[in-house]
C-alpha cells in the first residue's frame, strides 16, 4: 500500500475554529522510494481572524492572505479532496496528526460539504508518525536521538526531532518542508526500529487492534505524557459498548480478586484513583502497544514477572461478570461529553445518512444557483448552517438581498464577538495580543509584518462594528 504524508500550516492552533492555509503531501510506496507530490494554498476565510503570533511566527503577511490571486479555501479543499481520493487506497501519516493537522483537514472537508473521514474509510488507514517517534524512544532509545528542552524534558517537536536526527529542517512552518522531515524521520525508524514500524504499520487498522487484544492475554500499553513516559503491563476487558472506537484494558499492577468483593461505590472509588486501574485505548488512533516481553523497565507491574501476570490475566478473561461490572462502574464515572452549539464543534455529532450524502455529491456538480435550494433540503441541521455559509462566502451573488445582509450581520457578529462564550478568537482578542507584541523587542521586519497586522484588524474590527449599529 502506498504511504501518504501530509501537513497542514494554519491561521492558529484551534482544530475546530482556524483554517488550513497551506496543504502538502508526498506519496511514496511502501519502501518510502517518493512517487509524487502536491501542495496548494488559499487566502483567508472572511469568518477567520488569524493568531497574530502564529502569523509573525510563518512570516505570513495580510497581502499574501488576501492575495484575490489565491484559491478561495472551498477551491483548495476540492483540489485536496480530488488529489489525496486519486491517491487512495493508502495509508495516510502526518506528525501529531490525531491531534492536529487530520482534525484540520475533517474540518475542511466537514465545513465545504465533503465526508470528512477520508483518511480512515474507502480502505485507507492512517497512523501518527509523533507516536512512531515516541515509541522508539520508549522499546528502541538509540534509533534516535531525543532533544530536550531548557528543563531537560523531551522534546518532539518536529522540527526539533528531526534537526537532532540529521534533517536541515530549513523552512520551519512550511507544509511541505514538515512533509519532508516526516518522511525522514519514517526511513530512520524503518532502519533502526523496524519493530516499531512494523507494529504501527499492522496497528494503523481498528482491526488489527481488536485481533491484538484477543489473542494477547499480556500486552505493553504506553503513552508520553508532558515529556514524561508511562508504561503498563495490560490485558484487554471490552469495547465500549457506545463507541466502537474504544477499548479496555484492565493494569496488571493491580490483582483483579482484591476489586471483585468491593461495593459499587468502593470500586469506583478505586478505578478514579492512581495509578488508574483502566486505561481507554483508541482502536483507530494507532496505540502504543508491544509485545509484553519487550516492555520497558519503567512499567510498574513488570516485576511481578509473567506467571503472576497471566495468572491476573487469566482471572478477568475466564470472569466475564466481573470484566462487565468492572466496565459498568468504570463508564459510570466517565463524564458525558457535552453537546456544543457551536456547529464546528458538532463535527462528531454523528454521521451524515445517506440521503444527505446524495445531496452533499450533488451540491458539488450543479451551477451554484442551483445550491442554495439543496441546502435547504438537507435533513441535517448542521449542514445547513455550514452550506449557508459557505455559499455566502463563495458566490453572494446567487443569494437573495436578505439573505446575503443575514452573512454578513452572522459574520460580523461572530467577529466582533457579540455571540455567548465564543471560543473562536474574535477582533478585540486578536488586537489585544498584537498590542502585547508591539510592547516586546522585535527587528524591523517584524514590527512592520505586526503593525500590518493590526492595521488590518483594527479596520474590519470598526466595519464589523457600523455594520451592527
Amino acid at each position: 500500500m502506498a504511504i501518504v504524508f501530509y501537513d497542514v500550516e494554519t491561521t492558529g492552533t484551534s482544530t475546530s475554529f482556524d483554517q488550513i492555509l497551506q496543504f502538502a503531501a508526498i506519496r511514496t510506496d511502501s519502501e518510502l522510494n517518493e512517487l509524487e507530490r502536491f501542495e496548494t494554498r488559499c487566502r483567508l476565510q472572511p469568518h477567520i481572524v488569524p493568531a497574530p503570533q502564529a502569523m509573525r511566527l510563518t512570516g505570513r503577511t495580510i497581502a499574501h492572505l488576501t492575495d484575490p490571486a489565491l484559491p478561495s479555501h472551498y477551491e483548495m479543499v476540492r483540489a485536496i479532496r480530488e488529489k489525496l481520493l486519486a491517491w487512495s487506497p493508502a495509508l495516510f501519516v502526518a506528525y501529531n496528526s490525531y491531534r492536529f493537522d487530520e482534525h484540520l483537514l475533517r474540518q475542511a472537508l466537514y465545513q465545504t460539504l465533503h465526508p470528512c473521514f477520508l483518511t480512515n474509510t474507502g480502505g485507507n488507514v492512517r497512523t501518527d508518525v509523533m507516536r512512531m517517534v515516541q515509541a522508539s524512544a520508549i522499546y528502541v532509545p538509540d534509533a534516535l536521538a531525543i532533544p530536550a528542552d531548557q528543563l531537560g524534558v523531551p522534546s518532539f517537536a518536529l522540527a526539533r526531532v528531526a534537526r537532532a536526527n540529521g534533517w536541515l529542517h530549513i523552512n520551519a512552518h512550511d507544509a511541505m518542508a514538515d512533509a519532508e522531515a516526516t518522511v525522514h524521520l519514517c526511513r530512520l525508524i524503518q532502519e533502526r526500529a523496524p519493530d516499531v514500524w512494523s507494529a504501527f504499520m499492522r496497528l494503523s487498522q481498528k482491526a488489527a487492534v481488536l485481533e491484538c487484544f484477543g489473542d494477547e492475554r499480556v500486552l505493553s500499553l504506553s503513552a508520553i505524557y508532558g515529556g514524561r513516559t508511562y508504561s503498563w503491563l495490560v490485558t484487554a476487558l471490552g469495547p465500549n459498548a457506545a463507541n466502537g472506537s474504544e477499548y479496555y484494558v484492565f493494569e496488571l499492577g493491580h490483582d483483579p480478586d482484591e476489586l471483585r468483593n468491593l461495593s459499587d461505590e468502593e470500586l469506583a472509588a478505586r478505578l478514579c484513583g492512581l495509578p488508574k486501574p483502566i486505561h481507554v485505548v483508541k482502536c483507530n488512533g494507532s496505540p502504543i502497544l508491544m509485545p509484553a516481553h519487550d516492555a520497558p523497565d519503567i512499567a510498574r507491574s513488570k516485576m511481578l514477572g509473567m506467571q503472576e501476570l497471566e495468572r491476573r490475566a487469566n482471572v478477568l478473561r475466564s470472569d466475564h461478570g466481573l470484566r462487565a461490572r468492572l466496565i459498568a462502574v468504570f463508564e459510570s464515572t466517565r463524564e458525558p461529553r457535552q453537546a456544543s452549539v457551536h456547529v464546528e464543534e458538532r463535527v462528531y455529532d454523528g454521521f451524515v445518512q445517506a440521503a444527505d450524502e446524495t445531496r452533499m455529491e450533488r451540491f458539488h456538480k450543479v451551477p451554484w444557483e442551483v445550491r442554495p435550494a439543496i441546502v435547504e433540503q438537507f435533513e441535517d441541521a448542521r449542514l445547513v448552517e455550514l452550506g449557508r455559509r459557505l455559499i455566502y462566502i463563495e458566490r453572494p451573488d446567487v443569494l437573495s438581498e436578505a439573505q446575503r445582509r443575514s452573512g454578513r450581520r452572522a459574520i460580523a457578529r461572530r467577529l466582533a464577538g457579540q455571540v455567548e462564550a465564543a471560543p473562536w478568537l474574535t477582533f478585540e482578542a486578536a488586537i489585544q495580543e498584537i498590542e502585547g507584541l508591539l510592547a516586546t523587542p522585535m527587528d524591523d521586519a517584524g514590527r512592520e509584518l505586526v503593525e500590518a497586522w493590526r492595521g488590518y484588524l483594527v479596520r474590519r474590527h470598526q466595519e464589523s462594528l457600523e455594520l451592527l449599529a
